[in-house]
């Protein structure tokens, strides 16, 4: 329940019409005194905007609101209650403990500290969840290092930790992640391998729908932590490897050929996809290991299984060069590596992705609650001038990105702290902390086209994207990415909508860096003339896309865009038509591995 000062004011402000309504509804139609008491209650749980106050009262009441003019006598007792600016009740989008929370899953033994913090159970056991891996990923890292006699031990440790995890924020719904992994190795197992990728992405995209059709139906419009996240991120982790298995399957085939370029029904991999194939099925410790590993088990990032697996067995850090030797020799180990001497310090890369996410925490916390994107569709913001509501739909979606920047960077920095996350070494010698970075806030938010705004955010989505659908398309890859994205992520119109736009943004993009760019390249001016509207122009085109993912609904999606008299999509369309931004003929195609790798064990 939120703190008492507002509660006390809500009561005192938005009950009062309340009492009006019951009595003249007594009144006229002897309404059950539960009605009332059902809507006061909900009522002084928490603080909401005037929208949503509406939608509670009268549907609340929806059975006995059946002529139109009691409709209009409630309206306008309303009108006469006098109450105040809407923004000043945006303050928590949904009560501790209220019915809409109902559907959390996880552990309660912590619900009196949630009431104490004024954090809603599912939040505050995500934060304390993540602390608890943060503190088990410095823990793991110190006293069970990459060698030998600790990769068992590492396995076991990082998948029974994470389960427990699982278990404590999840509930019973961990089922869900514990089935549909046994179902997809089983099926990578039996399936012959020409054949069990595809089976493997069809049931995991399968059951990841029925989760979020689940939602939709008995959760709907909510954001109550449960076990879909979790599931995104274990179909990801699922597809990727059923594809690198079957691109291990594609390297056999080929190396059987005596003349592999002449072989039509396996073409050759790409160098990507040749660093990633999987030779063998994984032991199911390590698959377990893989799927419930404790620094990622909650939000991710997804971490590819040939890169988890070098991070368990420490092949990651042995380009990292040491003031002694890397290797030492011996009669019986003539090639051991000594990997837990080599470990590099992680302190400075989780500490500036801890500064970072505490910098966005304090705008998420303190500005995205007040400056919501729904507001946008309100009858005060619609009649505002031109310029005050371009203002409020700039800073409301930047507001909204912070709690994603938040969580990305924090996941990032746990990963990070248990050593995932190491991709080698820079120019000078450096360690480079960027294999699982899945955002990048600063690029992204001085990024000049819309291209670059994808590359740097949800990074290892796009990765994701890329290696399983882009690469592998013939025709339509791009418009096939982002509706491969829309079903990721849920079936909510406001996604599709999201992803189709984007998708037409990004041709226009392309047009314009191919046709119209050039132009602007003949001096410094020009270049900063063309970098302040195409910064401008991405920007507007970034928010224009993400508000529908965020409104969902198809009228609110709708009236968001007939407010702005629909400029940006149909723009969007008519320059990815004229500028012929769909075509790929210059589009760099993926160069395939040179076949001296092609014998490259797992």
């Amino acid at each position: 329940m939120a703190t008492r000062g507002p509660q006390t004011k809500v009561q005192k402000v938005m009950v009062q019409p309340i009492n009006l309504i019951f009595r003249y509804l007594q009144n006229r139609s002897r309404i059950q005194v539960w009605l009332y008491e059902q809507a006061a209650t909900r009522i002084e749980g928490y603080i909401i905007g005037f929208d949503e106050y509406m939608n509670l009262v009268l549907d609340d009441a929806e059975e006995i609101l059946i002529k139109k003019n009691q409709r209009k006598k409630i309206g306008r007792i309303l009108l006469k209650a006098n109450l105040p600016d809407p923004r000043r009740f945006f303050i928590m989008e949904q009560p501790i403990g209220s019915p809409t929370r109902s559907t959390y899953r996880g552990s309660h033994i912590f619900g009196f500290a949630a009431k104490y913090s004024g954090l809603p159970i599912d939040q505050f056991n995500f934060f304390l969840a993540e602390i608890l891996a943060l503190i088990f990923a410095i823990c793991f890292r110190r006293y069970l290092p990459p060698k030998p006699s600790n990769l068992i031990k590492r396995h076991l440790v990082a998948s029974l930790l994470g389960i427990a995890l699982g278990q404590f924020c999840f509930g019973s719904q961990i089922w869900h992640l514990i089935l549909q992994s046994c179902i997809s190795y089983l099926m990578l197992c039996i399936i012959p391998p020409k054949h069990s990728y595809k089976v493997v992405f069809i049931f995991c995209m399968l059951y990841m729908s029925a989760i979020h059709i689940h939602r939709l139906i008995y959760d709907y419009g909510n954001y109550t932590l449960d076990i879909s996240g979790p599931l995104m991120i274990n179909t990801q982790k699922l597809t990727a490897l059923a594809f690198s298995f079957y691109d291990g399957y594609r390297s056999k085939q080929r190396a059987k050929r005596r003349r592999p370029d002449d072989d039509n029904e396996t073409p050759a991999l790409t160098e990507d996809q040749d660093k990633q194939k999987i030779l063998d099925i994984p032991h199911p410790i390590e698959f377990l290991s893989y799927v419930f590993y404790f620094h990622g088990i909650c939000v991710g990032p997804l971490c590819f299984y040939k890169d988890y697996l070098d991070y368990i067995e420490g092949r990651n850090l042995l380009v990292i060069p040491t003031s002694t030797s890397q290797q030492t020799q011996s009669q019986d180990t003539p090639n051991e590596y000594h990997a837990e001497t080599m470990q590099p310090s992680t302190f400075w890369p989780v500490f500036t992705k801890i500064s970072q996410c505490l910098a966005w925490g304090y705008i998420f916390i303190n500005y995205t609650s007040v400056y919501k994107i729904e507001y946008n569709i309100s009858q005060e913001m619609v009649n505002s001038p031109f310029f005050k509501r371009l203002q409020y739909l700039l800073f409301s979606t930047f507001c909204n990105r912070a709690k994603y920047y938040f969580a990305f960077l924090l996941s990032e920095a746990i990963n990070n702290a248990g050593g995932l996350g190491l991709n080698g070494v820079d120019e000078k010698g450096r360690p480079k902390w960027n294999l699982l970075t899945n955002v990048k806030p600063l690029q992204l938010e001085t990024a000049t086209s819309l291209k670059v705004i994808l590359d740097n955010w949800n990074i290892q989505t796009t990765t994701w994207l890329r290696r399983i659908c882009y690469d592998r398309l013939k025709q339509g890859r791009t418009l096939g990415v982002f509706v491969l994205s829309a079903l990721w992520h849920g079936f909510y119109p406001g996604y599709y909508v999201c992803f189709i736009l984007a998708a037409f943004e990004t041709y226009a993009g392309r047009g314009i860096r191919r046709q119209i760019r050039p132009h602007f390249q003949k001096n410094e001016v020009t270049k900063a003339i063309y970098a302040c509207i195409t910064w401008f122009g991405s920007q507007l085109a970034l928010n224009f896309a993400v508000t529908p993912f965020v409104l969902m609904e198809v009228q609110k999606v709708w009236y968001f865009y007939k407010t702005w008299y629909f400029i940006v999509p149909v723009v969007s369309v008519v320059l990815a038509l004229t500028l012929k931004g769909a075509s790929t003929k210059d589009a760099k195609k993926p160069q395939p591995a040179k076949e001296t790798d092609k014998t490259k064990s797992n």
